[in-house]
């Protein structure tokens, strides 16, 4: 006996097109979809895969799972959203994706689960403002670049959403002080022009990203100097939460807002250092990682490395040597250089005691 559709009975002229965003995840577009309907996202699925009382839809929806489709799912949506399939295939990046654990079913059948993952690109909210005339004042997720973070228009921070997060997707700039508001925004516009043809840039980012997000969160290699800057946005923020009633745990939503500035700065020192072709062999002494930490971080403005970047220093140049020299002696299309294993680091970066 065929399962009931929450669909059934719509007539064409109640029919809602829900038109998708460049970038959106097809998750959230489902997700929109639905709600046209005042319905959850599985169960308007479910009507629309059906067939023949069947509707194989793997795992359960989570908030901010990406949702994969087989060729027939694509199909059966397609024709229902009444959007070709070579539109939603040039608009929605995971669209035509084929995953392993969906290629054995012959019937329409899509599958819930963590977004593929991806060197350059996460998942991040859209900019409310921007995406409303399409998306009827819904919330709207997108794949984006790391480089993409701000929307420069409205001054937002576009905060990144893992399954399962439920905090505020946007930050205003404006909540930092129009000072450092105006850092963020240059440190942004150097990081949309910080491209390199082999993945250098983005390999360094992930880097850098590693090391200052240790330093954020850990706190013991962290240089005094850097640490009061964070801790002066990080208090910005609060105050605002807290006129605005939104008191969310600040330290671990905005980090990488807060951290941006500088962990640009170290990835351009690492990009340019392993990009120069002509740079003669760098050795990973103390001694240089002090110098690059000093310089990246702008601890000060004098030559001499200063002491405050030795304690993480002397822990790269211990611990990381071979990677850190691979990294730094690379040159142009040596792809064996470069990425660093980040999540090496990191484990590593972790279980260090001072």
């Amino acid at each position: 006996m065929p399962v009931p559709s929450p669909t059934r009975g719509l007539s064409a002229a109640s029919f809602i097109r829900t038109a998708p965003v460049a970038g959106e995840t097809t998750a959230s577009w489902i997700t929109r979809c639905a709600a046209a309907y005042h319905l959850p996202p599985s169960p308007y699925l479910r009507a629309v895969l059906q067939q023949e009382g069947r509707a194989p839809v793997n795992s359960r929806h989570r908030l901010h799972a990406e949702l994969y489709l087989n060729a027939a799912a694509r199909e059966r949506v397609a024709a229902y959203s009444r959007i070709e399939e070579q539109v939603l295939a040039r608009v929605l990046p995971a669209w035509p994706l084929d995953l392993d654990v969906l290629r054995h079913h012959n019937r329409p059948a899509a599958h819930w689960q963590s977004p593929i993952p991806h060197t350059a690109v996460s998942v991040m909210a859209g900019c409310l403002t921007c995406t409303a005339s399409r998306s009827r004042g819904q919330q709207v997720w997108q794949y984006r670049e790391w480089n993409q973070r701000i929307c420069r228009t409205h001054r937002i921070w576009l905060v990144g959403g893992k399954p399962g997060y439920t905090g505020p997707t946007q930050i205003p700039l404006d909540h930092l002080g129009l000072g450092e508001a105006a850092r963020i925004l240059a440190a942004h516009r150097r990081h949309q022009n910080l491209t390199h043809p082999d993945g250098t840039a983005t390999a360094a980012w992930q880097w850098a990203r590693g090391i200052i997000q240790h330093l954020y969160t850990g706190g013991e290699l962290t240089p005094p100097g850097v640490a009061v800057g964070w801790n002066e946005r990080l208090d910005a923020l609060t105050r605002q939460a807290g006129r605005t009633g939104r008191a969310w745990p600040w330290r671990i939503i905005a980090r990488d807002l807060v951290t941006y500035p500088e962990t640009l700065a170290l990835t351009e020192a690492l990009t340019t250092m392993a990009a120069d072709a002509d740079a003669s062999p760098h050795t990973a002494t103390e001694e240089h990682m002090t110098g690059l930490l000093t310089r990246a971080l702008g601890l000060h403005t004098a030559p001499a490395p200063t002491p405050e970047a030795q304690p993480l220093a002397r822990w790269l140049a211990r611990h990381c040597r071979e990677d850190t020299e691979r990294w730094l002696n690379s040159r142009q299309g040596d792809t064996s250089a470069v990425p660093l294993h980040v999540k090496g680091l990191t484990w590593a970066l972790k279980r260090h005691s001072a």
